[in-house]
């Protein structure tokens, strides 16, 4: 939700103002129902001030003690001290036994899977037709410089966004101008990544690019005969399946991180203190690997936590990390689709070669590593650029580095769209952003002001695919009958998977003779009763069941699916 905020135009101080905002009100949600009005804070939290400003609100007495940030720690010592309890040998705390996971087989045993491939950067000649390719990642932002007649890479960066696409972008071309000493004419910009759009604006290019375009380039101009793309990047996951050269399935991750270089790189330096650059060498140091549990990110730094008190080396520790973000990427990724005749792995997470050689130990195929993985998507990018202009789908542009670099952006202050021509009432923040003197309006959930950006009159109404999947789900294939008018009730609440097997729970209790409702209003005193705080799709779910106690059915249908068969693929599909 920040790097999409950021990508948005959202200043910095106003995402952080939202995390304090967020953060104090579950604290607030989870000791709502308790009659108690004095609270003690402790805890590191307990010195951000904007968190507990938000606290006061709520509650009549705060204290916050000075030992706040050791209170257990001192509460331990003084229980120490009470109980006169004596100094134990360390050693004698753990005992040997039987672990509780299952283990992998060594990475080392599947390095024979993996190739690895290499390519020369060449120098920049004077009045080369370069073509400059940004690849602008929440996590990371890449850029190369492309020479039009032979296709090479004649200058690159690869450096952190630190939540700032526009700076993590004039980084780039800084670090750019600084290794071209000679004149070169730059005749176009392409830009891909999450953060396109704004670094786009920014340049002011019309050569904006969706990522799986241009890793798709950039692997059939490697190796034409690749048919399956698994890129892993900082905080995305994606498949893609290429059919004569063109990409004709695709698929990433939601909601969650655990399949992805974050969250590996997070995980080993918070609970290991490893740094990301040492992993691939330790994890392939490992005899064996844990099987850490791959569904969730907040059960895999769990099982990281259990088996350092079993005893568990860090090397192995590491090596089961490495596996379990694959093994999240094969189930919650790639899922059922199809494993082609030759897998290409890339993003910046193969640079760790101990993933890619886990990859291949999962799936049992042999993996290609594409030259400078991390760089696929600026490289990419710039390819297909190229192709567009030399198809006339694009014009030659004239792109100077030092303007680029000097290029200014302000944030003016934002407003609320009002909806349009569609009537939508979502009320949009929109942000306003000004680049050299020109207020350009930027953000909102659809395409409205990026079309108004990039002059584009497109009718979006009948390409809005969702709104055509809901139609098919809940109008199309459900099949009415004529029942007793005293018929039966029964409720379905529009959450999680009805989303795709309303049709069969439908028809199925249609022909029951029960009337089907459908509680499709996520109720907001629903959503107030959780208990915890959850993700959105959890939260939606309480609004549907409260929706449907409105409506008063005499039964509620609620499903519990735990997994999905799936008939053409080892792997399982679980829901979480």
């Amino acid at each position: 939700d920040c790097t999409h905020a950021l990508n948005k135009g959202v200043a910095k101080a106003d995402v952080a103002a939202g995390l304090t905002q967020m953060m104090a009100q579950k604290i607030i949600e989870l000791i709502a129902k308790s009659p108690k009005k004095n609270a003690l804070i402790i805890g590191g939290v307990s010195q951000n001030r904007a968190v507990v400003n938000h606290l006061y609100s709520s509650f009549e007495n705060l204290t916050i003690p000075d030992e706040a940030t050791y209170f257990e720690a001192l509460g331990a010592a003084l229980y120490a001290l009470k109980n006169e309890i004596k100094t134990l040998d360390k050693n004698s705390l753990v005992l040997e036994g039987k672990s509780s996971f299952s283990f992998h087989k060594d990475l080392k045993s599947f390095t024979d899977k993996v190739i690895f491939k290499s390519i020369e950067k060449n120098e920049a000649k004077e009045n080369d037709q370069v073509i400059l390719g940004l690849d602008v990642g929440s996590t990371t932002t890449k850029v190369i410089l492309l020479r039009t007649n032979d296709n090479s890479i004649i200058a690159s960066e690869y450096l952190r966004t630190n939540g700032d696409p526009i700076t993590a972008s004039i980084e780039c071309y800084k670090s750019i101008l600084s290794q071209v000493n000679v004149p070169i004419n730059i005749i176009g910009l392409g830009v891909t990544g999450s953060g396109r759009y704004i670094s786009g604006l920014h340049a002011q290019t019309k050569g904006i690019i969706n990522e799986i375009i241009a890793h798709a380039t950039a692997t059939i101009f490697f190796d034409e005969e690749v048919d399956t793309i698994f890129e892993i990047g900082g905080q995305d996951a994606k498949y893609t399946y290429i059919t004569s050269g063109v990409p004709s399935d695709y698929a990433m991750n939601e909601a969650c991180s655990a399949g992805t270089g974050s969250f590996l790189e997070e995980a080993a330096k918070e609970s290991l203190d490893i740094d990301y650059r040492d992993i691939g060498e330790i994890a392939l140091r490992a005899n064996r690997a844990p099987n850490f549990n791959d569904q969730c990110s907040a059960f895999i730094s769990s099982d990281i936590k259990n088996a350092l008190h079993e005893g568990l080396t860090k090397d192995e520790i590491v090596s089961g990390l490495v596996y379990s973000i694959c093994l999240n990427y094969a189930n919650r990724v790639k899922g059922n689709r199809p494993l082609g005749k030759k897998i290409f792995m890339q993003g910046g997470v193969c640079y760790n070669k101990a993933v890619p050689i886990a990859m291949a130990a999962i799936t049992g195929k042999e993996i290609i590593v594409p030259p400078e993985p991390g760089l696929m998507g600026a490289f990419g990018v710039a390819l297909e650029i190229k192709n567009r202009i030399e198809l006339d789908l694009l014009e030659k542009e004239s792109f100077d580095l030092e303007r680029l670099i000097n290029r200014k952006v302000e944030y003016e202050k934002s407003f609320t769209c009002a909806g349009g021509s569609e009537k939508c009432d979502r009320k949009c923040s929109i942000s306003l952003i000004k680049i050299n003197n020109k207020n350009y309006p930027f953000g909102g959930a659809c395409n409205k002001y990026y079309n108004i950006l990039a002059n584009s009159s497109e009718e979006t109404k009948g390409n809005n695919l969702v709104r055509l999947r809901q139609e098919l789900v809940f109008e199309k294939y459900i099949h009415p009958l004529q029942l007793r008018e005293d018929a039966q009730t029964i409720g379905i609440p529009k959450s999680f998977l009805t989303n795709s097997y309303y049709p069969l729970y439908y028809n199925f209790f249609t022909q029951l003779g029960f009337k089907v409702i459908l509680g499709n209003n996520p109720e907001k005193t629903g959503i107030d009763q959780k208990q915890a705080a959850f993700c959105y799709p959890v939260e939606l779910a309480h609004g549907f069941i409260q929706d449907l106690i409105n409506k008063k059915p005499d039964y509620i249908f609620l499903p519990h699916v735990l997994e999905i068969h799936n008939k053409d693929s080892n792997f399982r599909d679980r829901t979480c």
